[in-house]
């Protein structure tokens, strides 16, 4: 099924892309509307974000007019610099040269959760970066400093689209709940090497009394992260099932890394035991 494409000013395009967890009949249903999108538009690349779906996932079409499925997408490594010009669907008549990778190396995995790596270089170089930028909340806007994202936006201005780079929210705000979380978690595995210390009972307690409130406290921002992540995949973009993103993974992840700690705490920082 063909899907509309995020198109400048919207700003959904900022979203950072989640991994793929599930693969299943739903993500396969999403590859095939991306390649439909994709022949809609006449385009040789789509980063699952440009048709509001913010799972890592990409296709892109070779010059065999193949399409080549990516989930997942990381770059490994690269070397060599090259003067690319783009254009780009989220940025209508905006053409930019400026340096990209002029090899490099990747791992994915394909629809069925296998992973493979790729070596990259010549005319597929430009665009599977492009469309890796997308994953990742940016396009080659971002490539500009003030000045050269301003001179885009008044291009774009001229051609009769207002908007601007400098509110763009590049990241997804489930990520803030989580950061919190992690910072607290970080703080009590700190408390665990009190035990290679002769410290009071009086200074054990307070940190057994951190751990305590940092167990209740990571439990209830990670409930909140799951409840926004819920409201965000499906109210705030297009997703066409939240199975396809990994914050339920992530969630069950921090869970147990909530369980974990509390325990080690209680037997090794509790001065009552």
């Amino acid at each position: 099924m063909v899907k509309d494409l995020v198109i400048y000013p919207d700003k959904r395009i900022g979203v950072v892309s989640s991994d793929v967890r599930v693969f299943d009949d739903e993500l396969i249903e999403l590859i095939e509307d991306m390649k439909d999108t994709m022949k809609e538009h006449n385009s040789n690349g789509l980063s699952a974000i440009q048709i509001a779906v913010p799972a890592s996932i990409m296709i892109i079409k070779n010059s065999d007019g193949e399409f080549l499925e990516f989930i997942n997408p990381r770059v490994v490594n690269h070397s060599g610099e090259f003067d690319s010009t783009e254009t780009t669907q989220y940025l209508p008549n905006i053409t930019r040269t400026f340096k990209r990778y002029e090899r490099f190396s990747m791992v994915y995995e394909d629809r069925y959760g296998k992973q493979h790596t790729m070596n990259v270089e010549g005319e597929l170089s430009a665009i599977i970066q492009r469309k890796i930028d997308y994953i990742f909340g940016s396009s080659f806007v971002h490539k500009f400093n003030p000045a050269g994202r301003k001179d885009i936006e008044n291009e774009l201005a001229g051609k009769g689209s207002d908007g601007s780079f400098e509110d763009y929210e590049n990241i997804s705000g489930r990520d803030y709940f989580k950061s919190i979380a992690s910072k607290l978690l970080f703080f009590q595995f700190l408390t665990l090497f009190s035990v290679l210390f002769n410290l009071s009972n009086e200074t054990l307690n307070n940190l057994y009394t951190y751990d305590k409130i940092a167990t209740d406290l990571s439990t209830l921002l990670i409930i909140i992260y799951f409840i926004y992540s819920k409201y965000e995949a499906t109210k705030k973009l297009s997703c066409t099932g939240c199975q396809v993103i990994s914050f339920a993974t992530v969630t069950v992840k921090f869970f147990g890394i909530i369980a974990i700690l509390f325990l080690l705490s209680y037997y090794l920082v509790n001065p009552n035991i």
